[in-house]
């Protein structure tokens, strides 16, 4: 017994040795001896009493009993080790879990997020941080407090036990790794554990595309409410959800009244249904569709407008799209656009019809007289006098006189009649209905009549009053013409004949006049280039004092021959060159042509020592005439006493006090002057007293007459050559063919004469003259017949 003892002693010894794996094996040896000592004794109690020993085998069977419930005891607290084992490493699975559903958490958020400890040191961050900063997880741990790496200042709020008190947040402006500047929306927070800081977190957001679209976004709406075109926003069902202040002040509607109704524009009843089927066709097609569409405001007027409507999609799926309409206000274009119409159609300073429009309406007039076999009639009217107006006057008085012709020809036509403005001082009346030959004829009386009163103009202070004519050609359809271009041409036909042969008439289109205007037109063009083709030369005829036959001076005549028509009259040229204009750079040929001539026989015996050239009022009428002569007179070399200028008997009752002054500096620059052909007009006397000029040209019309018997003729040349005597001028009588004319005229007194008798016109290089004596004595019997 004795050594079980010990052996169990040194078994419960062992545990304190072994530690609690020995005790743990003790116990369970205990428990397997209860229990072998609860099977040795399972007999009955009363025999166990009979046994020897009974005390013993009493204290083994409890020492099983216990040992027994210590092994149970081993056996619960092993489940329940066990157990917390298993709780503790589910709790660590699940904490390395969640550790990697935050570090993935972590690194898939787009924005950087960084920790700091309570001293502000950085404790980590995440891969975004990195890329946005450029800068390592290690480098940032290694950094520590320092506050100073470029890129970080915007992760420096505020550092300290103070960030517990609350989150923070700013929006910070950087510049980035690749030198772009970014903005940030920075968030930075305390982290709290039982109250204790244990640092910060922070995340920062990139807004610098949402920046840019907020300033985007507010520039639209900028541009929206101060957009001087109308806009307008309407759902898919074309109610109008929003609109801009210009939308408003176009309709006259406010903003409030317009909303969730649909516009007007867009109504059938409202706009051309074909024409809303192809706008909304071209949406459909297109997405967009521009074009005109009327709006009515609020008062009820109708506004022109410039649509661009467009379709716009759902901005995600789902979504519904709506319709954007900008609308322009033209009504300031459509009446721009009227009066542009209106001046391109109308004559700008009559107000009256202008070519164009007359051929429009002549072509439609023809087309109503085809159908209802009807009549059209045009008259051609030319103002007679017209141009003296604005050579005397100058344009403003022309100006004048044209708008009254006008309002004189309108208050005599028909309301169905139209009068036009084509030309300028030429207008067209067109008649239509029944008219015939008659009817126009007896208008166009009425329209000269309505010219028969002096047109009364204000200049200033002075008013003048001018009396003018008109000249009709009529031309009537379809006798004179199928279409527009023949009557107009025919009409202008027969205004030229009236003008030329009866002034203040009205002469009827006639298949021969045809001709005539086209020849007119031909020589027109011709005489437009003679100039610059040299087709012009001088001749020279001789001027000789009567008393002894000497040369005194030559006459510079124009002469143009056409390469194809051969030698052309001054006649027919000069008085076309006159309607034209082209006299005036004609006529400054003339002189520089005349006075470097008349330079070249300066002092040359023989040769004529003076040099007369005709000049007509209108290049007198050129405000830079006198300059032109001075400057002529200096390039050529021509003495200004060796140059006579010949001006008509006209300029003196077109401006009188004018000519004065013109002729005045002519003849104080040493120029002389003479007046031709004098004795055809109606010339003042008291003027002519007054005029600077120093000879008296006898018209050739008298001059040819002498000697025919006619006392009328002797007495008029007697007369002028006494008017010069007395007005102590020198007479000079162009003309003269013969013997007996000179010698009436020397008789008489005349000091010099030009002719045929004394020579012809000669080229330059041709001109020679011998001198002729005239014989008074063989011719006085005969001129004796003349009435002294």
């Amino acid at each position: 017994m004795g050594q079980q003892k010990s052996g169990w002693l040194r078994t419960t010894r062992a545990p304190a040795l072994l530690g609690l794996p020995g005790v743990l094996s003790a116990l369970g040896a205990l428990g397997v001896l209860g229990v072998f000592g609860l099977l040795g004794f399972s007999g009955p109690v009363w025999a166990v009493a009979q046994q020897p020993m009974a005390g013993l085998s009493v204290w083994v069977y409890g020492l099983g009993v216990g040992a027994a419930l210590v092994l149970a005891l081993l056996l619960r607290l092993l489940v329940v080790l066990r157990q917390r084992l298993r709780r503790r490493r589910a709790e660590l699975h699940a904490e390395r879990r969640e550790r990697s559903k935050l570090s993935a958490l972590l690194n898939a958020i787009p924005d950087p997020v960084y920790f700091r400890d309570q001293q502000g040191a950085f404790e980590g961050c995440n891969p975004a941080f990195e890329l946005c900063t450029g800068v390592s997880e290690t480098a940032l741990r290694e950094q520590g407090t320092q506050h100073d790496q470029p890129g970080l200042e915007w992760s420096h709020l505020r550092a300290g036990a103070d960030l517990a008190e609350a989150t923070q947040r700013a929006l910070s402006w950087t510049t980035g790794p690749d030198g772009q500047r970014i903005c940030l929306d920075v968030v930075q927070a305390p982290v709290l554990v039982d109250g204790e800081n244990l640092g910060s977190v922070g995340v920062a957001r990139d807004v610098t595309r949402l920046r840019a679209a907020m300033t985007q976004l507010h520039r639209a709406v900028t541009v929206f409410e101060h957009c001087g075109e109308g806009i307008m926003v309407m759902d898919a069902d074309l109610l109008i959800r929003d609109v801009n202040p210009a939308m408003c002040a176009i309709t006259g509607y406010s903003c409030e009244e317009l909303l969730g109704t649909m516009p007007q524009y867009l109504q059938i009843g409202v706009q051309n249904p074909e024409l809303l089927r192809e706008l909304w066709a071209e949406v459909e097609a297109k997405g967009k569709w521009s074009g005109e569409l009327v709006e009515r405001n609020k008062s009820g007027i109708a506004v022109p407008l410039w649509a661009t409507l467009v379709s716009v999609p759902p901005a995600e799926m789902g979504g519904e799209g709506h319709y954007l309409a900008v609308l322009t206000d033209i009504s300031r274009i459509k009446q721009t656009e009227a009066e542009l119409l209106h001046q391109e159609l109308h004559d700008r300073l009559t107000g009256l019809p202008n070519s164009a429009l007359l051929r429009d309406r002549i072509n439609r007039q023809i087309g109503v007289a085809e159908r209802e076999r009807s009549g059209v009639a045009l008259l051609y009217i030319d103002l007679d006098g017209f141009r003296d107006v604005n050579d005397v006057a100058g344009h403003a008085a022309g100006d004048a006189v044209l708008q009254e012709a006008a309002a004189r020809f309108v208050n005599v036509l028909r309301a169905s009649d139209s009068v036009a403005r084509v030309g300028s001082d030429e207008f067209v009346v067109l008649l239509s209905g029944l008219v015939d030959e008659e009817t126009a004829m007896r208008l166009g009386e009425r329209l000269i009549d309505a010219m028969s009163e002096p047109v009364q103009v204000n200049l200033g202070e002075q008013t003048q009053r001018f009396n003018l004519g008109a000249s009709i050609g009529l031309a009537l359809y379809p006798t004179d013409g199928n279409d527009v271009d023949d009557l107009l041409r025919n009409a202008e036909a027969a205004m030229c004949r009236a003008k030329v042969h009866a002034r203040n008439s009205v002469q009827a289109y006639r298949p021969e006049l045809t001709a005539a205007v086209r020849l007119r037109f031909e020589l027109t063009h011709a005489l437009r280039h003679a100039n610059e083709l040299a087709q012009f030369r001088l001749e020279y005829q001789p001027q000789v004092r009567l008393s002894d036959g000497v040369l005194i001076g030559a006459e510079a005549l124009l002469r143009w021959r056409h390469p194809s028509r051969g030698a052309i009259s001054p006649l027919e040229f000069i008085p076309l060159a006159e309607d034209t204009g082209l006299i005036v750079p004609i006529g400054r040929w003339v002189l520089e042509t005349a006075c470097a001539q008349a330079a070249a026989w300066h002092g040359v015996p023989g040769k004529p020592q003076q040099v007369a050239v005709n000049v007509s009022a209108r290049q007198l009428r050129q405000p830079d005439f006198v300059a032109m002569v001075d400057s002529v007179l200096a390039r050529s070399g021509c003495p200004p006493h060796a140059l006579e200028l010949e001006v008509t008997e006209s300029l003196l009752l077109e401006d009188a006090e004018g000519a004065i002054e013109l002729l005045g500096a002519l003849t104080q620059r040493g120029v002389r002057v003479a007046i031709d052909d004098f004795g055809t007009g109606y010339s003042s006397l008291s003027y002519l007293r007054r005029m600077p000029v120093q000879t008296l040209k006898i018209d050739r019309s008298f001059v040819s007459e002498l000697g025919s018997g006619d006392a009328n003729v002797a007495a008029i040349a007697r007369t002028v050559i006494v008017l010069a005597r007395s007005l102590n001028l020198d007479v000079l009588a162009e003309g003269v063919e013969t013997a007996e004319q000179a010698a009436w005229l020397q008789r008489e007194g005349c000091d010099w004469a030009q002719g045929w008798f004394f020579g012809r016109p000669m080229a330059a290089a041709d001109f020679s003259y011998t001198v002729t004596p005239v014989a008074v004595s063989g011719v006085e019997a005969e001129m004796d017949l003349l009435p002294a």
